[in-house]
């Protein structure tokens, strides 16, 4: 949807008087609550209002719809509309950003069959138009017909529900594609074999998605679609996948793998069929409960998949589902709107402005405790805040900014005077901190504070490192004095004008002193090291990781959180 910022609807079924449904619309939408509360009704209203042929519109005689919408376009207004009103509007409504509008549904004798009336909602417009509220609301009412013409009624719907399947077909040139998966094979086989049809949608672009979503598990080098027999006298044309172990025949795989081509089969092939070139972004992607019989890892890469899909085609994808794994990916991101569906007093409500902490509401509607999903993948532990600073920028430039902290993982800190406080162990009569009961993926970062080459670290800091090796995780113990010992001479010199290589068991107050003491750059940064460490990384490349064994260590580091995020 390019105009409509929020859609909601009241009285229809189950829905109440109370408007519920989608306080914001983005590319990437999730509806998420448990099984039956509602979510395939909200997604059925809107399948309605996409439809004024559909024979359920009656259904809607006392439907409200409220919405906004931004400005349209001028041409838009002038495709519609000619004449008086069509200037007016533009002459006087167009310093106006939103609008919001309240409309009622009605069976009408009209041969578009609705009728669009104003009712409220436009108090914030008349303080900002000098226009009549009669007039205003006129002319509202014209800007609500070109929105939803514009927006809605000439938008296409692809859909896939909750039972699906993936089967050999009866050769057909049908092109269509049924919500159950009905003629995917058919279609997937015409543009393999039929020259008319760019078969490289299937060969290269649609290939290289599934294994994008099934990696590291799987790979499939081709996909083919073969005649296995005659039934009746009709051909008979199953999938099938090529490994490195041979032909699958998909009929007789999974029903995960089969959501995944039916997806992508969907994405890919009915939207090449269906829609005029270029209007992608007039389609609306309906799927619904993906995440049946599919391992977490694979869901995570799946919805992955999906919302850079929408984003970078700039079109609108809705699913349902009762997973948490949606929840742990997207909260929080500008291009994903997560809709929690529950019921108060038995009516249905919908909140899609989630904080952290309602995020939790939803665990527990769902039945999922908070251990199984708050906890981040990955942990690491700092003395302190100018730790966290470097150790993002150094994790950022050694992943090319793939890796980010609060999504792959997070930095958490122990204070150096508490390290004798913790430990690696998990046991029952340990009387410690025991860091791993926090969160089993933890990795530590500890100051080595060696004075010189001959020193050793102190007894609790060799204790900890053999704790967490024991846990078969990382503890890096700084190669240097401390963290500031990996700063390279091209970072001191663009962030100090200092062009010296602090030592390796040098503090960095007392090399930035003696070389520049007029300035006491030494002791500035110790008095805020946060700052200090900014500006710092603001000066810093890929190159100054290769310094002591910092890029080794920021190397363990990345592939640990890869290999707990699943990446």
């Amino acid at each position: 949807m390019e105009i409509i910022k929020s859609l909601k609807f009241s009285n229809y079924k189950n829905i109440g008087d109370n408007f519920v449904g989608f306080d914001c619309i983005s590319n990437f939408n999730i509806l998420i609550g448990k099984n039956n509360i509602g979510k395939s009704t909200l997604i059925k209203v809107l399948q309605i209002l996409m439809d004024p042929k559909n024979g359920e519109y009656k259904n809607l005689e006392n439907t409200k719809c409220y919405f906004k919408f931004r400005p349209l376009d001028t041409s838009v207004l002038t495709e519609k509309y000619t004449g008086t009103d069509t200037r007016m509007i533009i002459n006087n409504l167009k310093e106006i950003e939103l609008y919001e509008c309240e409309l009622i549904f009605k069976r009408e004798r009209t041969k578009k069959g609705l009728c669009y009336k104003v009712l409220s909602s436009i108090d914030d417009q008349i303080e900002n138009s000098n226009l009549p509220r009669d007039v205003l609301e006129r002319y509202l009412g014209i800007l609500a017909d070109c929105v939803w013409d514009f927006d809605i009624s000439s938008s296409k719907i692809i859909k896939l529900v909750a039972e699906r399947d993936l089967v050999a077909e009866d050769e057909s040139y049908e092109r269509t594609v049924s919500v159950n998966g009905e003629g995917a094979t058919n279609l997937l086989r015409q543009y393999l074999h039929v020259e008319s049809l760019d078969n490289d949608i299937v060969e290269t672009r649609l290939l290289d998605a599934l294994n994008r979503i099934v990696q590291p598990e799987e790979h499939f080098s081709a996909i083919l679609c073969q005649e296995i027999g005659n039934v009746n006298g009709k051909k008979q044309w199953e999938i099938l996948l090529v490994n490195q172990n041979g032909k699958i025949r998909v009929s007789d795989s999974g029903s995960g793998l089969k959501t995944i081509l039916l997806v992508l089969i969907k994405i890919f092939l009915e939207s090449d069929t269906n829609v005029t070139k270029g209007n992608i972004n007039k389609v609306i992607y309906i799927f619904e409960e993906l995440e049946n019989n599919l391992h977490p890892s694979i869901q995570r890469n799946l919805f992955k998949f999906l919302h850079e899909w929408a984003v970078e085609n700039d079109t609108c994808v809705f699913i349902t589902t009762h997973s948490s794994v949606p929840l742990n990916m997207f909260g929080g991101r500008d291009s994903v709107t997560i809709t929690h569906l529950s019921k108060v007093n038995g009516e249905l409500q919908t909140n899609s402005n989630l904080s952290f902490l309602q995020n939790e509401n939803v665990l527990m509607d769902l039945g999922v405790r908070a251990s199984d999903i708050l906890q981040s993948n990955a942990v690491v532990w700092v003395e302190g805040p100018s730790d966290r600073v470097y150790l993002n920028k150094w994790i950022e430039l050694y992943s090319d900014g793939a890796i980010r902290e609060n999504e792959h993982y997070q930095i958490l800190f122990y204070g150096g005077r508490l390290l004798s406080h913790l430990s690696g162990l998990v046991e029952f009569s340990n009387d410690l901190i025991q860091l791993f009961r926090a969160n089993r993926h933890s990795i530590i970062m500890i100051d080595s504070d060696k004075k010189n080459q001959n020193s050793k670290i102190n007894k609790t800091k060799q204790r900890i490192k053999k704790e967490f090796e024991e846990m078969n995780s990382l503890c890096w113990v700084t190669k240097g004095k401390e963290i500031e010992n990996y700063l390279t001479k091209a970072t001191i010199f663009k962030t100090f004008g200092v062009n010296s290589q602090i030592d390796q068991y040098e503090s960095i107050e007392e090399f930035l002193n003696k070389t520049n003491h007029n300035k006491k750059d030494g002791t500035k940064y110790i008095r805020n090291k946060v700052e200090g460490a900014v500006s710092l990384c603001k000066n810093m490349t890929r190159e100054d990781l290769k310094i002591l064994d910092l890029e080794k260590k920021i190397e363990l580091i990345v592939e640990k959180i890869k290999e707990w995020n699943g990446i």
